[in-house]
């Protein structure tokens, strides 16, 4: 018995379609398939060309898609669905190795790095292959199965789910605390260095305006470009940061850091664990999934004033007792 020959488009064309109409963008769609929107565009009306209809009606600034686009996409998609599951179910991830993960460089320093043999302990079977980037830069990178990324959570083609609340706060050294120059009140910060970080000045406009402070610059002389910097430079009592949790957590907890208000404000963003569709199946990025969120769980609330007060109080001992 004979087959009949099956009519199927090229799979690129059917992956620039795809790409093209989920981002409803061609510059997206090239990025996630790292080629050039040129090519993305070409594929898509040779795909076109192919069916005897648009899929697409494009504007100077838009993207959208036609009845038939609408039609087609489901099926197409589908398909994928399909022929990824089929795939995985028979031979797994298709990826030897260890779990590629990407971390903001300053989060890997201050709040991942000290938990990792918690996770070694639990699965040691599970390599984990960290790369690290400049806080809130680069994005997407190809072959990460697993990324921490700080921003809104909404990145289309990524799966994100919330690791933290954030909130933003003022510390600094325990010594700064206890010296000549009080802070006593959020106005005595005019007499102290405030460290920033590059590119966010809005976050102290926003927490002196909540704490009834004018006056004071929200540029700044002492400036970083990575939160890991600006908590390094409060505990070395340069000057006071605004402080992001979780990254001051664990110095706060153990005498490091010190919070000498009360008074915190949410953060803007936050950080979000983000998968790629092909990456959420893999055994392994789950395994260390379902850890992080487990290790996030207990900062993993809104932000509470009055534990602040309670940690500001213990604070205020002498220096030499935190450090003995």
């Amino acid at each position: 018995m004979s087959l009949k020959k099956r009519r199927l488009p090229p799979l690129n064309w059917l992956r620039a379609f795809e790409a093209a109409a989920r981002h409803t963008s061609f510059a997206e769609a090239a990025k996630e398939l790292n080629v050039t929107p040129a090519a993305i565009s070409q594929q898509v009306k040779q795909l076109e060309a192919a069916l005897g209809t648009a899929l697409f009606t494009r504007q100077p600034r838009s993207l959208t898609l036609t009845d038939a686009g609408h039609g087609y996409l489901p099926i197409v998609r589908q398909a994928f669905d399909h022929l990824a599951a089929g795939t995985q179910d028979l031979f797994g991830s298709g990826r030897g190795g260890p779990v590629a993960v990407r971390v903001s460089t300053s989060l890997t320093y201050l709040w991942l790095v000290p938990r990792l043999a918690r996770f070694h302990a639990r699965h040691p079977g599970v390599g984990l292959r960290m790369t690290t980037s400049a806080d809130g830069l680069s994005f997407g990178q190809a072959g990460t199965d697993l990324e921490i990324r700080y921003g809104t959570g909404q990145w289309p083609g990524f799966r994100a789910e919330r690791l933290f609340w954030e909130a933003l706060f003022p510390v600094c050294g325990p010594a700064l605390l206890d010296g000549g120059l009080p802070l006593a009140t959020p106005k005595d910060l005019v007499k102290h260095t405030l460290i920033h970080m590059i590119g966010e000045p809005e976050n102290w406009h926003m927490w002196l305006h909540a704490a009834g402070v004018s006056g004071l610059s929200g540029g700044g002389a002492l400036q970083f470009d990575l939160h890991m910097m600006t908590t390094r430079a409060a505990i070395e009592g340069i000057g006071v940061a605004l402080g992001l949790s979780p990254m001051v957590d664990d110095a706060l907890a153990d005498g490091r850091l010190v919070a000498p208000f009360d008074i915190a404000i949410p953060a803007r963003d936050a950080h979000f664990i983000v998968t790629p569709e092909e990456a959420i199946e893999r055994p392994e990025v789950r395994l260390f999934k379902t850890w992080l969120l487990e290790e996030a769980r207990g900062h993993d609330r809104p932000f509470d004033p009055k534990a602040m007060r309670g940690l500001a109080k213990r604070r205020r001992r002498p220096s030499s007792d935190l450090l003995g």
